[in-house]
């Protein structure tokens, strides 16, 4: 946490090292006590650093929003609007459009964007 710390407030080898000997009397973490460890914590979020807290997992698409997507792809190659009705093509089209090999592994953000651009794609084919 102390070198998370040290590379988040951008301190070159020479500083930490410096504020590591001031603090602690010794140049190195690696045999820092608790004591130590916590006071080279300390100074360090008065300098500004900050815990984050992990990001939040983003949900995967849910299984109506998959659904929908091949719906919207299903009509639109009964329109023939698109070519090839397969999940492959699909496939293509998604990763095309989002970067993601399967629509399975796309988040909800994603798949909501997709279906929103194959609505689009629609209404310009009428």
């Amino acid at each position: 946490l102390i070198h998370i710390a040290a590379n988040q407030l951008k301190l070159d080898e020479e500083t930490y090292r410096q504020l590591l000997k001031n603090l602690t009397g010794q140049s190195s973490a690696k045999s820092l006590s608790t004591i130590d460890l916590n006071r080279v914590l300390n100074a360090l979020k008065r300098q500004g650093f900050r815990i984050k807290n992990q990001q939040e997992k983003v949900s995967t698409a849910y299984y109506p929003q998959l659904e929908k997507i091949r719906t919207l792809w299903r009509q639109m190659a009964s329109k023939g609007i698109v070519r090839d009705a397969s999940e492959q093509a699909m496939g293509r089209f998604i990763k095309r459009e989002t970067g993601i090999d399967s629509p399975q592994w796309l988040n909800s953000h994603q798949a909501s964007q997709v279906i929103e651009r194959l609505k689009k794609w629609q209404q310009r084919a009428k």
